[in-house]
């Protein structure tokens, strides 16, 4: 499971606005959250066993279909991109390795530095909590569903 994600340090925050939206900001949000991840796809696959799995955390916040709120550009547009990285790979490699399963996993709120900032993570879960969760989902899916994005109580979820 590739688990990195960013979504606040320092002197990046959540925009609020499209007037917030800032080069450099953008450019380590997307660097974290789906440049590094296409590498590690490019690097990881080839050695996938054929009934293998591989997993990438990605965030509820990056699918388009499900945004109502607006904001958080560059965590969303990044989530987003990994969400499409997962589904091209996936359809790539069930040509090969057909019994494989190449999933987008939510996580949902979970005690992190990342959540702590913002209202949801007085809802968290504990970190082993979520964890084994999405370990138990990975084991639950079939070949059939990958590519797709998964919330950690095995709800799909919309792009």
């Amino acid at each position: 499971m590739h688990a990195a994600g960013l979504l606040h340090r320092d002197q990046i925050k959540p925009e609020k606005s499209y007037s917030a939206i800032e080069h450099e900001a953008l450019q380590a949000v997307f660097q974290v959250n789906a440049l590094g991840p296409a590498l590690v796809l490019r690097h990881f696959l080839p050695l996938l066993d054929a009934r293998g799995a591989m997993a990438v955390l990605s965030a509820k916040v990056g699918s388009i279909g499900d945004n109502r709120l607006g904001g958080w550009y560059a965590y969303r547009a990044s989530k987003a991109a990994l969400n499409m990285l997962i589904k091209t790979a996936a359809i790539e490699l069930a040509r090969t390795r057909p019994q494989s399963r190449l999933l987008s996993l939510h996580p949902g709120t979970v005690v992190s530095g990342l959540s702590q900032p913002f209202r949801g993570a007085t809802g968290a879960r504990p970190a082993d909590v979520a964890a084994a969760e999405l370990l138990s989902l990975i084991d639950q899916l079939t070949p059939a569903d990958s590519g797709h994005f998964f919330a950690y109580n095995a709800e799909r979820l919309p792009w």
